[in-house]
């Protein structure tokens, strides 16, 4: 359920019953939640790739009810949380506008320094809270990368082989506000209808699940200190380009018709535009490099992409997403 405010939030925690509350060090003073201090146990014990360790303190602690405040980390030690006590109700207040994390069964958990993905419906949050206010203080860069973050989520699950009617529907939703919305980045940004639309498109891939465009990214975040979201459009906008050009999929006129296009062709162009007019960079990668990232694809991910990725189209693909170094 989503609730429309704190107001709704104070009401939903009741009278009784511990809170966990996970947050990040910033949000220390987060005065909504004053009148249940003592009923509240602070967590902010956790790394921006939180480990396994570091969840597991969290859910060491017993509660009747986990509220997270934050970015997908945050969020995902809440998941884990809830792991260990299924009873308790978890509740989201995303401060970024991309994960989608406050929709979705997926949490992500690193283990000597390898991600655990952890797929469980009841992790999904019970709860959902969007508060305007906490996305306007993220940095520029961030609420870019995570707004395309939103996109590459609503895109891939449009052309995922597990979509179906729902998440189609979300995705078709969101992809149309968010390309609105990024089409007229930075002289206005409409900062609650891109929290909707990245919840929307968390909905979307809850049931198709993410493609290559995930399966790529990882790795360039790894290597080059990129954002996520910043990595995962990078891949994307030479995937949607790629399927335009090899495949006749006819999600891709769909896909076409949600960004206001009338050809895939140009719905792939208007993509590429929207990458350029945010004005991120785009790294340079060696020979070196291209090695790495085309070993890194996880293959299990790519099963869910439309059209069969060998490693020398990977590879391929790897040297138009990064621009070589000489």
């Amino acid at each position: 359920m989503i609730l429309s405010g704190y107001d709704e939030l104070r009401k939903y925690l009741g009278e009784s019953g511990k809170i966990l509350f996970v947050h990040g060090k910033s949000l220390s003073q987060f005065h909504e939640l004053d009148e249940f201090h003592d009923r509240v146990i602070h967590f902010s014990g956790y790394t921006p790739n939180p480990t396994l360790e570091e969840a597991k303190n969290a859910s060491d602690i017993d509660c009747r009810y986990i509220l997270a405040v934050g970015g997908g980390s945050a969020i995902d030690v809440a998941k884990y949380a809830k792991l260990n006590h299924p009873a308790a109700k978890l509740i989201a207040i995303p401060t970024t506008a991309g994960s989608g994390s406050e929709a979705t069964r997926f949490a992500v958990i690193y283990q000597d320094g390898r991600k655990l993905s952890i797929t469980d419906d009841n992790i999904i949050p019970d709860a959902v809270l969007f508060d305007p206010a906490l996305l306007r203080t993220l940095p520029e860069y961030h609420r870019k990368a995570s707004a395309l973050d939103a996109f590459s989520h609503a895109l891939e699950s449009f052309w995922s082989v597990n979509a179906n009617d729902e998440s189609r529907e979300y995705s078709r939703e969101a992809l149309t506000a968010i390309a609105r919305i990024l089409e007229h980045y930075p002289e206005s940004y409409d900062t609650e209808g891109m929290q909707r639309s990245a919840y929307i498109a968390g909905k979307a891939i809850n049931l198709s699940q993410t493609t290559a465009g995930h399966a790529m990214c990882y790795r360039i975040t790894g290597l080059f200190g990129t954002a996520h979201g910043h990595s995962a459009a990078m891949c994307n906008r030479i995937l949607f380009r790629w399927l335009v050009e090899n495949t006749e999929l006819e999600a891709l006129k769909d896909i076409a018709g949600a960004m206001g296009c009338d050809t895939p062709e140009e719905a792939s162009r208007k993509f590429g535009e929207i990458f350029s007019h945010l004005g991120l960079n785009i790294p340079h990668a060696t020979e070196q490099e291209l090695d790495e990232l085309t070993k890194s694809v996880n293959p299990e991910r790519l099963k869910n992409f439309p059209a069969v990725l060998d490693e020398a189209t990977i590879r391929k693909l790897y040297r138009q997403i990064l621009r070589e170094k000489e």
